[in-house]
């Protein structure tokens, strides 16, 4: 049976909404895995005591210290090796557990799955990638978005890969999309490093790698134009945490238009309800919660990380996603095409 590793600490809303999630993800899949909850006994052992847990494959391991959102990432790998992040990667290195969730620090969960996992051979840097809105269906996903602030062109085309891998094999998209995110289509545009890339991208599309379609602009992100989208950490965090802020912004302007426009007389209180109910659903492919997480891809392992303001919902679909990174063996075929180089 497969075994999951959850960080009860790791969140927000920690440990509640984490343990919360872990159950539903236990009922809702009827049982099919077994979860190790790692957190501070004093915190979690209360809490799941208010839960009727009889006959779920769940277990608790104790972890004293807890790896906070204010820690220094490499600091905090080193001074708390009892911490609940540390100890649930030493479970997957052990192989006592197969994959590793948590909702808490990005950082500090990406220098201790280097260090206690290691890289896929071949990996040069792992990188984590996130999901965007598309006006199509299917699935658009932007990176590096944060992982890599300098990236050498070598770097940028072996995300290209990982993420194309992940999306052929973990998301059932049969020929991904890379576009090369830039300042115009044209091949010769860009900083040294985007020129650089884009032969070498071109090289690896011709090898069978990736199927390359070229530079993209901002403004294709959205329309869908690619599938993967190619970028340095920090422009890909820049344009996340910019589109993250995108509902909230557009949700104050609608509340100030409709609450002018019901005060005045041009809506009542049935219209504003449906113009509610719409403008919501406007915003339903800017929710990540339906992914949950996202794993670090290059590391020799499943490492899942989610948002720090993750709910329980979100834990419940990083379970899943862990899960569903096992059974499609990315991390395998990732291995398979590096060696192939």
């Amino acid at each position: 049976m497969l075994t999951i590793a959850v960080d009860a600490m790791g969140g927000d809303h920690a440990p509640a909404c984490v343990i919360d999630g872990a159950l539903e993800a236990l009922r809702e899949s009827g049982n099919r895995f077994e979860i190790i909850l790692i957190g501070q006994s004093e915190k979690v052992e209360p809490l799941l005591g208010k839960h009727d847990t009889a006959g779920l494959n769940l277990k608790f391991m104790h972890a004293p210290e807890t790896v906070t959102m204010d820690d220094v990432p490499a600091t905090a790998v080193k001074t708390k090796q009892n911490s609940s992040l540390v100890k649930g990667l030493q479970l997957c290195k052990a192989k006592e557990a197969e994959a590793f969730v948590s909702a808490g620090n990005t950082g500090a969960q990406m220098a201790a799955s280097l260090f206690i996992l290691g890289r896929i051979p071949g990996v040069l840097r792992p990188t984590i990638y996130a999901y965007l809105p598309r006006l199509q269906e299917g699935l658009t996903n932007m990176v590096d978005v944060g992982a890599n602030m300098d990236c050498k062109p070598e770097h940028l085309v072996q995300f290209a890969e990982m993420l194309s891998i992940y999306q052929r094999y973990g998301a059932g998209i049969e020929n991904p999309q890379v576009g090369l995110l830039n300042i115009g289509e044209e091949e010769g545009k860009g900083s040294d490093t985007l020129k650089q890339t884009h032969p070498l991208l071109k090289a690896a599309h011709a090898a069978g790698k990736i199927n390359f379609i070229g530079n993209i602009e901002g403004h294709d992100i959205l329309k869908g134009k690619a599938t993967v989208v190619v970028c340095d950490g920090l422009v890909g965090n820049t344009i996340l945490k910019f589109g993250e802020s995108i509902p909230e912004f557009l949700g104050v302007l609608f509340k100030q238009a409709l609450e002018k426009n019901v005060a005045s007389g041009s809506l009542d209180q049935n219209a504003a309800a449906a113009a509610t109910a719409m403008f919501k659903g406007m915003f339903e492919p800017f929710d990540v919660e339906k992914f949950g997480g996202v794993p670090f891809l290059g590391v020799d392992g499943i490492s899942i990380v989610g948002h720090g303001r993750s709910s329980s919902r979100a834990i419940k679909n990083m379970i899943y996603m862990a899960e569903h990174m096992v059974e499609r063996k990315v991390n395998e075929h990732i291995a398979e095409v590096l060696a192939d180089k």
